[in-house]
């Protein structure tokens, strides 16, 4: 059964009844998958356009890549890669929520001021504290992810976690860092279990396995897996050819109590979501 949730998103109360699809756009040049980079803002208008259709509920704008082993750009760059597809975006969709993909507090700062509604931080607040003070004063909703503190994504990997404590080390990360935010002011926080991010191939699995763990803290689950390594890698293939079994964890992140799937491909995961949904009716 699917649990509902609501944020607010523009001055008003946004709700979530079934599963909510997320399409990614990344302005970076280096983004593992080809196929979510758009280089100029009429590129982004036309990928969202896509997404939309095909059943995206809101949209993560990011424009810098947080794969393993991938080199930070400056802020100013990162920002000069956003800032036209958020604008385009913001005018062209207004009833759309979304997310910027950032782990700094100013290109936060800025993108909300830009029509952005909701921060979607890869590390947790590790990388730039002052990203927790922009969702505060903001009240702009905040994505906790879990991330290996004090690493950045060119060596996230050097301290990769194995299935044995991986639950118990997110869990407590999850506690702690929801206890600080609330003290810090930020009352609605999802939570993303970080895949790929610090951890082994097969914890990665693990954390998948176990997502039910996580659903008495009380938070939207947020989850991105779409085309990652720990799908490629363990069959031998490539981004581009791991869709069917992308589709295929979709389902079991929803069954194991997923709210919300960030994707690449929007059909294919609304397809799955309404698969799910037929399931759960019969």
């Amino acid at each position: 059964m699917f649990r509902s949730f609501s944020l607010p998103i523009a001055g008003q109360t946004w709700s979530a009844n079934r599963p909510v699809i997320v399409g990614i756009l990344n302005t970076t040049p280096d983004s593992f998958y080809e196929g979510s980079r758009v280089a100029s803002a009429d590129a982004a208008e036309s990928h969202a356009e896509a997404l939309l259709a095909g059943g995206a509920q809101w949209l993560d704008v990011g424009g810098c890549s947080t794969r393993p082993g991938a080199e930070v750009p400056s802020l100013e760059e990162e920002w000069n890669r956003v800032e036209p597809a958020l604008q385009r975006l913001a005018q062209r969709f207004p009833d759309v929520p979304i997310s910027i993909d950032t782990f700094r507090g100013e290109i936060a700062y800025r993108a909300l001021a830009q029509g952005a509604h909701i921060i979607n931080d890869v590390s947790g607040g590790s990388l730039d504290p002052t990203i927790w003070n922009v969702a505060a004063q903001s009240k702009a909703p905040y994505i906790l992810t879990h991330y290996p503190a004090g690493h950045r994504p060119s060596t996230m990997q050097d301290v990769a976690l194995t299935p044995e404590n991986i639950m118990d080390d997110l869990l407590q990360y999850f506690h702690r860092h929801l206890r600080e935010l609330r003290q810090q002011g930020v009352d609605h926080v999802l939570l993303d279990p970080g895949l790929g991010f610090g951890k082994t191939l097969e914890g990665n699995y693990r954390v998948l396995k176990d997502l039910p763990l996580l659903q008495d803290l009380g938070a939207p689950l947020y989850i991105g897996l779409s085309r990652k390594s720990m799908l490629w890698k363990h069959l031998d293939r490539s981004p581009d050819t791991v869709l069917p079994a992308t589709s295929a964890l979709h389902l079991y992140a929803l069954e194991r109590g997923a709210q919300i799937l960030r994707v690449h491909d929007a059909q294919e995961a609304a397809d799955v979501v309404k698969l799910w949904e037929t399931l759960n009716e019969s």
